[in-house]
């Protein structure tokens, strides 16, 4: 009967405590997925004595302190001094490699069993002299001794101006995390997520602040615009503050960085009510100012209020984004053109800023949760911030568009009046010295000119204008490819680099390591170099699909020329073999032609119709060459090309008997990077392209016919010797 209550015993201690204090003493046995936090049993000591890191030293008649609280919340700290943790780490934990990560506003050195392991910042001389450390949870490597019992020293020193801010933007004192390799890795990965949205948003908005410093340039009276340019830029520094925040190690730089992004992110928010002002041509109020005063309240708060977190900041963003909405809705009963769309992007910002708040207060925990890996905070502020400003940069760009066309127009009437007026002056000049026959005669031979003139400068004016459009977009998107591809090198190059260390960590301490611990370390090396090579493939997709981006910008861009389309088919069709064959010796495809022996020549972009081509034959022969892996060895690849002319168009019909296309997707295969390629064979953009070619550029038709594991056809149709106002139009069958 004992037996069994000591049995009983010892496993309700190993299930129920985690942490079993004795004494002073706290014992660790196991590692939670986020690590240890090591906010408990900690021992407190004003003084310099370097005697208090050795681990015999005896510290029980110390008081205790909690370090991970705020030193607002901490007065009994001195300038100087020493923080002690006795802890016993279990034998299963001993066989795993332990880190320690440290946070602190102060400047230290980290003694673990009697042994310097780091020093953070300048701790000698007076007080304003110290110079604190962020050091921003930077993994120290842990050696644990032969003893049971652990001793971690630190001895610290204050800058005391931090007492002066809130603990918003000084939260802690000092916390340390006791950590394993995972959860270093872990640690690693989330700080790069956090990194990669608070750049991406700074290229953004920077991006867009240049847009409508050229919209402010082109057209100084909108001075909206200019307001525009400062909000955006305003917003900017923001991000750029937080993305490199974690960057700057001296806590007081990084302090100043940080009251830095919230005061122009709240100023940003002030320069967009004003600029809503100037759009709507709406007189200042005095809700206006008081917007100022708040802002100016608010940071105040934010900056020296204790226990008040992001709440100030989270109350004014709400009180900007309800003016913002009111200026917008006041506008929309104005029957203001378009003004609906800066409502929505209010509307959603307004919203999940409520949300936020609400969470914030009563459901913190939430906002750490991960979708998608991506925090839910984030997921709420990201398009929070972007929603206002992209929303005004629709609005202001088709303002802008528009007032272009219609200053057009304008041209256009002005030069057609002149025109007629100066064919009347003519007329009248006739009309004295002919017959009435002979002048109606020549009325009705001007009239049917002018309206020749006429369809031809309408077929003319829209081209341009479609020209135009056309140009606008390539340079949008390639302006986004260009800002996308920039981070996107920094992920590739540092996966590669991410490689070399793996590289070196196994070549290096890994060997160092026990057999156990050895093979252990081989295996979480083997996982993560699969995960790198993971980043590096789908880094290199994404490389792809940019350049894609690129290429789709610059479509439509050439000169239409008299080319011999069937010399132009076969040219391409073998071009599209070879290469393909150069890739794959083994393949091999009958290639059956039927050209129209009277097509003559055709004018048409050679360049941009040799595109549609290649992509065509490059999709005709991967069809073919995936059922040739797929079928037996009965099956004989074949690619047909056949071109016909009649009165009013030309035809390419490109056929291939390959896997054909399944009947759920074929609606969405001329959508931009659509694709049924296996991830790195296609970026969806070819037939996207093609489509765009052969209807906006060529005014022609483009279809499609298909069986799935039968054949694919593709026909071109090409308008010839007719007006260029056929319209745009695709059909599938």
């Amino acid at each position: 009967m004992k037996a069994c209550i000591l049995l009983l015993l010892a496993f309700w201690a190993q299930v129920v405590l985690a942490q079993t204090p004795a004494g002073s003493l706290i014992t660790f046995r196991q590692l939670p997925p986020d690590g240890l936090l090591l906010d408990s049993g900690w021992k407190y000591q004003a003084g310099h004595n370097l005697a208090w890191a050795r681990p015999e030293f005896d510290d029980h008649h110390w008081p205790t302190i909690t370090p991970t609280h705020s030193v607002y919340q901490l007065p009994q700290l001195a300038n100087t001094g020493w923080l002690r943790l006795h802890f016993r780490v279990a034998p299963a934990l001993r066989q795993q490699a332990l880190a320690l990560r440290v946070y602190q506003y102060a400047a230290s050195e980290i003694y673990f069993n009697g042994q310097l392991v780091r020093r953070y910042g300048k701790l000698n001389g007076p007080p304003a002299q110290v110079q604190p450390y962020w050091p921003n949870g930077e993994p120290i490597e842990l050696t644990l001794s032969e003893q049971p019992e652990q001793v971690l020293a630190v001895h610290y020193a204050q800058w005391p101006n931090f007492r002066r801010f809130s603990d918003f933007f000084v939260p802690v004192f000092f916390q340390a995390h006791l950590d394993g390799l995972r959860q270093v890795v872990d640690f690693n990965q989330r700080e790069a997520t956090y990194k990669t949205s608070d750049m991406l948003l700074f290229g953004l908005f920077l991006l867009l602040s240049t847009l409508h410093l050229a919209f402010f340039i082109y057209n100084p009276a909108q001075r909206a615009n200019l307001y525009f340019t400062l909000y955006t830029l305003a917003v900017a520094t923001s991000f750029c503050c937080t993305g490199f925040l974690d960057e700057v190690q001296r806590s007081d730089v990084r302090l100043g960085l940080d009251i830095l992004s919230y005061v122009a992110l709240q100023t940003g928010g002030v320069l967009a009510v004003h600029a809503l002002y100037c759009l709507f041509s709406v007189r200042r109020t005095a809700v206006y100012y008081g917007l100022w005063l708040v802002n100016g309240l608010s940071l105040a708060l934010l900056t020296y209020g204790h226990g008040l977190s992001w709440y100030p900041t989270v109350a004014f963003m709400v009180l900007v984004s309800a003016e913002q909405l009111r200026l917008t809705v006041g506008a929309m009963q104005q029957t203001r053109r378009a003004v609906g769309i800066i409502a929505v992007g209010f509307a959603i910002a307004l919203v999940l800023l409520v949300l936020f708040g609400f969470l914030a207060r009563f459901h913190q925990p939430v906002l750490q949760m991960e979708l998608l890996s991506v925090p839910v905070h984030t997921l709420l502020t990201f398009p929070a911030f972007l929603s206002p400003v992209l929303a005004i940069s629709l609005f202001l760009a088709r303002q802008f568009a528009l007032d272009s066309r219609l200053l057009k127009i304008k041209l256009n009437q002005v030069r057609l009046l002149s025109e007629q007026t100066l064919t009347q002056q003519r007329e009248k000049q006739v009309l004295l010295a002919q017959q009435n026959e002979m002048l109606e005669q020549q009325v009705q031979q001007r009239t049917a000119a002018l309206q020749r003139t006429l369809l031809h400068l309408q077929t003319t004016q829209d081209q341009l204008v479609q020209s135009e459009k056309m140009a606008s977009l390539g340079e949008l998107t390639a302006g986004i490819a260009h800002e996308i591809q920039n981070p996107l090198n920094f992920v590739n190059n540092f996966a590669d680099v991410a490689v070399e260390l793996l590289l070196e960590l196994k070549e290096g301490p890994v060997q160092a390591l026990p057999a156990p611990d050895k093979e252990y370390a081989h295996e979480l090396a083997g996982e993560l170099a699969q995960t790198l090579e993971k980043i590096q493939t789908h880094g290199h997709r994404a490389d792809a699909i940019v350049r894609g981006m690129l290429e789709h910008s610059r479509a439509g861009t050439g000169q239409r020329e008299l080319t011999n389309l069937n010399a132009l088919c076969d040219e391409y069709l073998h071009l599209a073999y070879h290469g393909l064959r150069a890739k794959d010796p083994t393949f091999s495809a009958t290639l059956t032609t039927d050209f129209e022996h009277n097509m003559g020549v055709i004018e048409l972009v050679p360049q941009d119709i040799g595109r549609v081509l290649l992509n065509l034959f490059n999709n005709a022969f991967y069809a073919v060459q995936m059922r040739k892996q797929q079928e037996t060895k009965e099956y004989r690849p074949e690619v047909r090309v056949k071109t016909r002319r009649t009165a009013n168009t030309v035809e390419v019909v490109v056929r291939d008997n390959g896997t054909g296309i399944p009947a759920s997707v074929v609606e969405k295969i001329y959508q931009p990077f659509f694709t049924t390629k296996p991830a790195g064979e296609g970026t969806g953009l070819g037939l996207s392209l093609s489509y765009d070619i052969i209807t906006k550029i060529h005014r022609g038709t483009l279809r499609v016919d298909t069986k799935e594991g039968q054949y694919t056809k593709f026909t071109v149709s090409l308008p010839v010797g007719q007006s260029s106002e056929v319209p745009a139009e695709h059909s599938i069958r």
